[in-house]
């Protein structure tokens, strides 16, 4: 009874051993590390290689690699595969680091998982022994020369500024100079015309009449033409351009030059105008034909004035 149990034991044994050893590791699957060298200088970069060799692309890869190993820091990661003549499945991990601490470092040995859909099991790199120093010390010992001073010419731009400054200044001057020239030519042919301000004035009443005031557009261009009609020959009368200037404005410059009189015959002709202008005021037509005959008057009664005066 006793061997018999024995025997069943051993053979149980024997049993997982046999099926443990369907799942070992290793079998076509190996990692080689490699590195470029083992002395830098603080600062310089160490590429540092992974080849793993694996059956078949049905194997995966997994490690967590850390941002920095002590006394290291990882500047870049690049990952690659191929198959070689044999068929056997190569990737590659290049891992560029460097490092600026001095001394004899080691980057630590860090552990790959690498599993199928059936197996996984977990192989571990080589460490690696890194001597991080400093640039070698000039040991020959000689004296060099101290180099002199080396004197610098200075070019002095002062004057040059001072000529483009007038330039400047001379053609702003004349660009000036220009523009009111300019302005004043313009306003002349307010005051230029073949016929006097008393002709043109009554000329240009007389052409009013071909506005129809029952048509609420043409009132309103019939209204501001009559009181344009005015403002000109008033500014050709007074030698000023009152052609920008408002109803207001005119009433007292004829209230300074003119009296009373003008005034009232003037005025209710350009206040009728400022409503159809800007308050929309559409006038019966016997008020228009009322207000060209209120202008007329005006006109008429200026030009008397001036004839009183002249004698």
């Amino acid at each position: 009874m006793v061997k018999r149990k024995i025997r069943h034991a051993f053979f149980k044994i024997i049993m997982l051993a046999g099926f443990a050893s369907i799942f070992q590791p290793g079998f076509g699957q190996s990692i080689k590390t490699s590195i470029d060298r083992k002395d830098i200088l603080i600062g310089e970069q160490i590429k540092y290689n992974l080849t793993f060799t694996l059956p078949s692309s049905e194997y995966t890869i997994e490690f967590n690699l850390p941002d920095s190993f002590p006394h290291f820091d990882i500047i870049s990661k690049v990952k690659s595969d191929s198959v070689d003549s044999k068929g056997n499945y190569l990737v590659f991990q290049k891992i560029v680091f460097t490092s600026f601490d001095s001394g004899k470092w080691s980057v630590a040995s860090f552990p790959i998982k690498i599993k199928n859909a059936t197996t996984s099991y977990t192989l571990n790199t080589d460490s690696v022994l890194i001597n991080v120093g400093y640039a070698p010390a000039d040991s020959t010992g000689e004296l060099r020369d101290i180099k002199p001073v080396m004197e610098v010419f200075v070019i002095d731009n002062t004057l040059l500024y001072a000529i483009i400054g007038a330039v400047i200044g001379i053609i702003l001057l004349f660009l000036i100079y220009r523009y009111f020239k300019r302005r004043k030519k313009e306003e002349k042919p307010i005051f230029q015309s073949a016929l006097s301000p008393y002709d043109e004035a009554i000329k240009a009443l007389n052409d009013l009449k071909k506005y129809n005031l029952y048509n609420a557009p043409e009132v309103k261009e019939y209204h501001s033409a009559l009181a344009e009609i005015f403002k000109k020959y008033y500014s050709r009368k007074s030698q000023r351009n009152l052609l920008n200037k408002t109803t207001g404005d005119i009433l007292v410059n004829l209230k300074e030059n003119q009296g009373d009189v003008v005034i009232s015959s003037v005025a209710e002709a350009l206040r009728t105008t400022d409503a159809v202008k800007f308050a929309k005021y559409l006038p019966p037509v016997q008020e228009s034909e009322k207000s060209v005959e209120q202008i007329k008057n005006s006109i008429e009664l200026l030009e008397k004035n001036q004839l009183q005066k002249n004698e």
